[in-house]
């Protein structure tokens, strides 16, 4: 195992993870407006759609972006659609409403499907993941090393997603979040518009 090639690629996932993004805010959000175990299903969602990603871009997913490039700008447009519908979800939201209006985030089910979304529905994952298993893993490289760094990739994920849902489902950040909420949801909506706005109009 060349552990080298773990190195590499746990650091530059873990800025890219830590980096604030979608998955953050939506991880953030469901956390404070509903409880911890549903935000934990949130980021299983996220998980799973960084698994998926990752093992695409290990056989180079983004290779089929260019052959077929309607799929690529398709998906893009339909993911920057989705973060903007979230975003004005948000922004929207009844000031005695208590409920999640973004995808009414108030099951396991659909936490978990937030989650996913989110993460599924933004294709610069794939193109990034191929970018970092072709920059990191040698052409030789073993199949054991390539699921080795997929398992890495989803760990990192998990551990961080994970530890930011723990921390903001304290009372005192909902509490903090209960005396501003309406300001809060408008600007992690306007954030959320914003990213589908990116997304939809990026090359």
């Amino acid at each position: 195992m060349d552990l080298h090639v773990l190195a590499a690629v746990s650091v530059i996932w873990s800025v890219a993870a830590i980096t604030p993004g979608p998955n953050f805010f939506i991880t953030v959000h469901t956390a404070i407006g509903t409880n911890r175990k549903l935000s934990l299903f949130t980021v299983l969602g996220i998980v799973v759609g960084t698994l998926v990603w990752s093992v695409s871009g290990y056989f180079g997913i983004s290779v089929l972006f260019k052959a077929a490039p309607m799929l690529y700008f398709s998906l893009k447009i339909l993911g920057g659609l989705y973060l903007v519908y979230v975003g004005f979800s948000l922004m929207i939201k009844k000031k005695n409403q208590t409920e999640m209006n973004v995808g009414k985030c108030y099951s396991v089910l659909s936490c978990f499907r937030l989650g996913l979304l989110t993460n599924l529905l933004n294709p610069k994952t794939a193109a990034f993941m191929t970018s970092l298993f072709a920059a990191t893993i040698p052409s030789n490289a073993s199949i054991e090393l390539g699921v080795a760094c997929v398992i890495l990739v989803c760990s990192i994920s998990a551990i961080w997603y994970a530890a930011v849902s723990v921390i903001f489902s304290f009372d005192i950040a909902k509490r903090l979040y209960d005396l501003q909420r309406q300001k809060i949801e408008k600007v992690a909506g306007a954030i959320f518009v914003g990213f589908g706005i990116k997304l939809a109009m990026s090359d």
